[in-house]
C-alpha cells in the first residue's frame, strides 16, 4: 500500500493517532500558498524600497543575516526533534514522544534565556558592526533589539511546527507561513502609511508576524497530537543530549549553509559599501525565492522519507529519494530556465532601469541553481538516517573557503565575484561531495545521482532557449506583458514535462497496486 494512503483514525494506548497528510495535496496546497507569497513578496519589495531606501533596506538584509547566524543552533535542534518524533509516534512509543516535544520546548527555552542578554549587548555595537548613515543608526538598533525577541517567539514556534512534520499535514505548514507574510507586509502597508516609515515600524511587524506563527503552531500541535503533552515534568536530560548529539552535527552543517548562503550581504556590506549590499539584498530576493521553493518541493518527500526509514524499508526508501531529487531538479529547471531567460526584462521592469547593469549578477546568483537545490532531498535522507557528521563537517569547511573566496573576488569583481563564489563552492559540494557521500551510506548508484541531476540541467538549457525567443517575440515593456510572456514561456515549458509527470502517475499507480 501507498505510505500516503490515509488510514482510519484509532485509539492507541489513550493517543489519538490521526490520518497521514498526503502528498500529493501537500503539494497543491504549498505551491497555491508559496506562490501566493512569493507575488505579495515581489510586489511589496519596490514598495519598501522606495519608503526605506536602498541604503535601508540593505541594513534589513544584514540584520536578518546576523539573526539567521543566531538561529542556527536551533534550527538544528528543531529539524533533529521532527526526525526523532516521527520516529516515536510511528513505532508507538507515546511515552517517548512526549518527551521528544517537551524536551525540544523547554530546553530551547533555557538556551534563549541563557544567551538573551549577549544577543542584546551586540545592539551597543550596532553601527561598528555594519555600515550605515548615522541618521539611521538609532532604528538599526531597535530593529536589531525587536528582531532577537522574535527570533524567540520563532524558535519555540519551531518545535510546535513538529507535529505538522509527523502527521505530514506541510498543507497547515504552508498556511501558517502564508498568514505570517499577509499579516506582516499588511502591517508593513498600515504603519508605514500611518506611522510612517522606518526601520523601527517594519521592526514591529516583523515581531507581530513572529508572534503569530508562535500562536498558530501552538493550536495545531493541540490538533494534530492531542494526545501528545508538553510539559516540564516530560523534560528529560537523556533526551536532550540525544537531541544535542544529532542536532549539534546539524549546528555544523547550518553553519556552514550560512557561510555559504547568509555571508553574501555581510560581505557586500564590509568590502563594497551599504549601497552595493543594499543592492544585492534586492536582486537577491529571486534568488532566495527560488531557494524557498525548492526547499518546499524537497519538503514534501521528507516526511515520507523519515517514516520509511523508521519502518526498515531501505529498497523503497532509496527509490523514494530518487524519484524526490528528479523531480526537486526538474521543477527548479522549470523556474531558473525561465527566470534567466527573462532576466534583463525582470529587473527592469520590477526594480527599475537602474538595476539593468546587475543582470550578470543575477543570473549567477540563480543559474547553478538547478543543480545547487536539485540535490536538496538527499539532506533530508541524510538527517533520516542520522549519518549527518560527515556532510555537516564538509560543509563547513567548504563554507570558510566560500566566505574567503568572496572576500578575494569582491575586491577584485565587486558583486559579481561575491556571486561567482557562491556559484563555485555550491556546485563544487553538490555536483561532487553529497551524491558520493549520499550514494554509499544509502547504497545507491552513484551515477544514478548524476543522472537526475543531468536531467534537469539539460531541461534548464531547454528552458531557457524557450524563455529568451519569446521575449524576443513579444518584446515586453509593461509588467502585463511581461506576466504574459512568462505565463506562455512557463506553458510551452510544462508541456515538454508534461511526458515526464504522466510516467511519474503511472508509477505511483503501479506501487499502490
Amino acid at each position: 500500500m501507498d505510505i500516503n494512503t490515509i488510514q482510519s483514525a484509532k485509539q492507541t494506548d489513550g493517543i489519538l493517532v490521526a490520518p497521514r497528510g498526503k502528498t500529493g495535496w501537500n503539494a497543491v496546497f504549498r505551491f497555491g500558498a508559496q506562490f501566493v507569497s512569493i507575488l505579495l513578496n515581489l510586489v511589496a519589495t519596490p514598495y519598501i524600497i522606495r519608503n526605506l531606501g536602498v541604503e535601508s533596506y540593505g541594513v534589513v538584509g544584514v540584520i536578518n543575516t546576523m539573526i539567521s547566524f543566531m538561529a542556527i543552533a536551533t534550527t538544528s535542534l528543531i529539524a533533529t526533534v521532527g526526525r526523532n518524533l516521527t520516529f516515536a509516534v510511528e513505532q508507538q512509543e507515546y511515552e517517548k514522544a512526549n518527551k521528544e516535544i517537551s524536551t525540544a520546548v523547554y530546553g530551547l527555552l533555557r538556551l534563549f534565556a541563557i544567551s538573551f542578554l549577549p544577543l542584546l549587548a551586540l545592539s551597543i555595537f550596532i553601527e561598528k558592526l555594519i555600515i550605515m548613515p548615522p541618521e539611521v543608526v538609532v532604528d538599526a538598533r531597535i530593529l536589531y533589539l525587536l528582531a532577537v525577541v522574535a527570533f524567540g517567539f520563532t524558535t519555540i514556534s519551531g518545535p510546535l511546527g513538529a507535529a505538522m512534520f509527523v502527521r505530514n499535514r506541510l498543507d497547515l505548514f504552508s498556511g501558517t507561513s502564508l498568514a505570517r507574510t499577509v499579516f506582516f507586509l499588511a502591517l508593513i502597508v498600515v504603519l508605514f502609511s500611518t506611522v510612517g516609515a522606518n526601520l523601527t515600524t517594519y521592526a514591529i511587524a516583523l515581531l507581530a508576524g513572529s508572534i503569530l506563527i508562535c500562536f498558530l503552531h501552538l493550536r495545531i500541535h493541540r490538533h494534530l497530537l492531542p494526545g501528545i503533552e508538553i510539559s516540564m515534568q516530560w523534560f528529560d536530560r537523556s533526551i536532550l543530549r540525544e537531541i544535542i548529539a544529532l542536532g549539534g552535527w546539524m549546528t555544523v552543517a547550518q553553519i556552514g549553509g550560512l557561510l555559504f548562503l547568509q555571508t553574501d550581504l555581510l560581505v557586500a556590506n564590509r568590502v563594497l559599501g551599504a549601497t552595493a549590499a543594499g543592492q544585492l539584498a534586492a536582486i537577491s530576493v529571486i534568488s532566495l525565492q527560488l531557494r524557498s521553493l525548492a526547499s518546499l518541493v524537497s519538503g514534501l518527500f521528507a516526511p515520507n522519507q523519515a517514516a520509511l526509514w523508521a519502518r526498515g524499508d531501505q529498497p523503497a526508501f532509496s527509490r523514494y529519494l530518487l524519484r524526490s531529487i528528479r523531480i526537486t531538479t526538474l521543477f527548479m529547471a522549470l523556474l531558473v530556465g525561465i527566470f534567466c531567460g527573462s532576466a534583463e526584462e525582470i529587473l527592469s521592469l520590477w526594480l527599475g532601469q537602474e538595476f539593468v547593469s546587475l543582470t550578470p549578477v543575477a543570473l549567477l546568483l540563480t543559474s547553478y541553481l538547478v543543480i545547487s537545490l536539485g540535490i536538496l532531498p538527499s539532506w533530508n535522507a541524510a538527517l533520516a538516517i542520522g549519518r549527518v557528521k560527515v556532510p555537516a563537517v564538509v560543509t563547513l569547511f567548504l563554507g570558510v573557503v566560500n566566505v574567503l573566496l568572496s572576500i578575494i573576488l569582491a575586491n577584485k569583481m565587486g558583486l559579481m565575484g561575491i556571486a561567482l563564489s557562491g556559484c563555485i563552492m555550491l556546485t563544487l559540494r553538490n555536483t561532487l561531495f553529497t551524491p558520493w557521500y549520499i550514494s554509499r551510506v544509502c547504497n545507491i548508484s552513484f551515477w544514478a545521482f548524476w543522472r537526475e541531476l543531468g536531467y534537469g540541467t539539460v531541461y534548464s538549457v531547454v528552458f531557457y532557449l524557450i524563455s529568451i525567443t519569446m521575449n524576443r517575440l513579444i518584446v515586453p515593456d509593461s509588467l502585463f506583458q511581461l506576466a504574459g510572456s512568462l505565463t506562455l514561456s512557463g506553458a510551452i515549458c510544462l508541456l515538454l514535462l508534461f511526458p515526464i509527470a504522466l510516467r511519474e502517475l503511472r508509477q505511483r499507480s503501479q506501487i499502490r497496486s
